[in-house]
């Protein structure tokens, strides 16, 4: 049995760029990136599951990240003018021609660094709109604390998910969605899928 052949891919978010390691091949590549109110997620990740085209936004190639809150990935495009921006849900965005050279040498399993300055995000709380608040609003309904609707809104009912959750936490029970809470969702949201 041969043995399996593991890459590195790094993710430059300030620069964004993709660089492509293995022991034959070295590349880099210009990448989309997450925008400030959806970033890309930094951390070291593992390709899980690949697709070839997967259509639409997607482009011809898409690779799953290991990432737990959310469905990330390195994939294609349709829209090739937006390369080179921070314009994405958090996905790492790829020139079709690009994803396509390196698909077939990534196989599941190859390690994925996504490096760079965290867009600090900012601190949610009652009042706030948005695609974020709506992403912390998927986690709490999975978890329990959130039954409403996912309207992008932190209205009432939101706070009071927010709250019960620092109360069983052991956190601040403000109804704020700080850094500590986020990333307590986050991890309790990562046991649960």
């Amino acid at each position: 049995m041969g043995q399996i052949k593991m890459v590195n891919i790094i993710v430059d978010i300030d620069c964004r760029i993709l660089v492509f390691l293995d022991k034959n091949f070295k590349k880099t590549y210009p990448v989309a990136v997450g925008k400030k109110s959806t970033p890309s997620p930094l951390g070291n990740w593992i390709v899980v599951e690949k697709a070839i085209n997967p259509g639409g936004p997607f482009g011809v190639r898409w690779m799953r990240l290991s990432v737990p809150w959310g469905g990330y990935g390195i994939h294609g495009t349709n829209n090739p003018k937006s390369i080179g921006r921070a314009v994405s849900n958090g996905c790492i965005r790829m020139y079709n021609k690009d994803v396509i050279e390196i698909y077939e040498r990534t196989p599941i399993g190859s390690s994925v660094y996504i490096i760079g300055k965290a867009f600090n995000g900012r601190i949610l709380k009652k009042g706030d709109m948005g695609t974020d608040v709506r992403k912390v609003q998927i986690m709490l309904k999975k978890l329990g604390y959130y039954n409403a609707k996912l309207d992008k809104v932190f209205g009432r009912v939101m706070e009071k998910a927010v709250i019960d959750f620092q109360k069983d936490k052991g956190l601040v029970q403000d109804g704020i969605i700080g850094v500590y809470t986020l990333n307590a969702i986050r991890k309790a949201y990562g046991k649960a899928i």
